[in-house]
């Protein structure tokens, strides 16, 4: 493995080993109200059977006003088998309101998984 460090960048490259990869797209009907201003997301990859924790990369896809959301390509308390996305909207700041437009414009995630 090689690391290189420049302007607060890190860039790392793996020189032996295959990469593993696995993506899908998580229902809109797993969204949960979080907070007063929020909506959460468990993201269950188990099918992906990863052997340890890859990087999760995710976007959002939907009907309408998902260019609202923000937070969502944060990702918390990744394992090889879930991982978890908070999102909240610059245009809806209510969370119950919120989570009835994720449903309604049926605001899916997108994700991806890299692993060794």
């Amino acid at each position: 493995t090689q690391t290189q460090t420049q302007l607060n960048q890190t860039n790392s490259s793996q020189t032996t080993g295959l990469a593993y990869y696995c993506g899908g797209i998580s229902s809109y009907t797993l969204w949960q109200t979080f907070s007063s201003d929020g909506i959460t997301m468990i993201i269950n990859t188990a099918s992906c059977n990863f052997n340890s924790t890859p990087l999760y990369f995710t976007s959002m896809a939907g009907t309408s006003d998902h260019w609202s959301l923000i937070g969502y390509t944060a990702i918390y308390r990744p394992s090889s088998n879930v991982f978890t996305v908070y999102a909240r909207s610059t245009y809806y700041p209510n969370g119950t309101f919120l989570l009835i437009e994720s449903q309604t414009f049926q605001w899916n995630v997108n994700w991806f998984g890299l692993s060794h």
